[in-house]
């Protein structure tokens, strides 16, 4: 995750990053080049809308390209596919989770000199850039969607009813955040497949993000535990213990050490 220590932090080297856990040997400079090509096209499309006033004009040339002509746009019918978390499939395929369209939207952005930023909206990610007192709202998801802030209050609505809104969820999301988020989404799928070695790889880049995480390396654990890896397993809940002595399951994970330690001394 070198890319999160550049200055600026680069999030299509985060991302790209992310998808090398899938293809180790993916074309890098081609996936930069296919987003330089398309912040070249928006740029040239700016100029189409500026009667609009620029920041809107911009945002319109961004969705005109992305969505109206090259198609982006939510993967619905395979929502819970890994590959929608890996930005070289995305641009190829042109679907993908609202995390990864808001990747492309932002990079290419970025290169477009549009100043828009990333949201971590719960439940959808979204874009979003500021125009004087107000914010225009980006849903790269549904087609580049421009919301309002009662678009955004309805999709709320639908993807967290049980949340309020208010405009402070709509502040910039760290490029830090973006792809702690974006690792927690792939770790999620690859949990609910059962695929222990792939979640195992994924929860050792969150814990570099965030280290001594309590809930990651509990998590990280289990997949040694199941992958045999008793040992390490072992020391990750030996540390839960030592970050949170008064935890509320101080008891299963004090059971857990116990069960990981005869299991270490059946291997002798």
């Amino acid at each position: 995750m070198s890319a999160l220590a550049a200055d600026p932090p680069r999030l299509d080297l985060a991302a790209l990053a992310i998808a090398t856990l899938a293809t180790p040997s993916l074309d890098a400079p081609a996936c930069l080049h296919t987003l330089d090509a398309l912040a070249a096209r928006v740029q040239v499309e700016v100029e189409r809308h500026l009667d609009d006033g620029l920041s809107l004009a911009r945002l319109r040339a961004l969705r005109h390209v992305l969505a109206d002509i090259e198609g982006f746009r939510g993967n619905e019918r395979e929502y819970y596919s890994p590959e929608n978390s890996f930005l070289d499939h995305v641009l190829e395929h042109k679907v993908g989770l609202p995390i990864t369209l808001s990747v492309v939207y932002l990079e290419v952005a970025r290169r477009a000199g549009i100043p828009l930023y990333g949201v971590a909206f719960p439940g959808h990610f979204l874009v979003a850039c500021n125009t004087g007192s107000h914010k225009l709202v980006v849903d790269p998801y549904h087609n580049g969607d421009i919301l309002t802030e009662t678009g955004c209050e309805e999709l709320l609505k639908r993807v967290a009813p049980q949340l309020r809104f208010d405009p402070a969820k709509l502040t910039p999301a760290p490029v830090e955040l973006i792809t702690y988020r974006m690792l927690s989404n792939l770790k999620r799928v690859y949990l609910e497949h059962e695929d222990a070695e792939r979640g195992l790889a994924v929860v050792d880049l969150l814990l570099l993000l965030a280290p001594d995480h309590p809930g990651e390396l509990r998590t990280r654990a289990l997949l040694l535990s199941k992958v045999g890896a008793f040992r390490a397993g072992l020391k990750d809940v030996e540390r839960c213990l030592e970050l949170s002595p008064e935890a509320p399951d101080r008891e299963r994970l004090e059971l857990m050490a116990k069960d990981l330690r005869e299991r270490l001394a059946n291997l002798n």
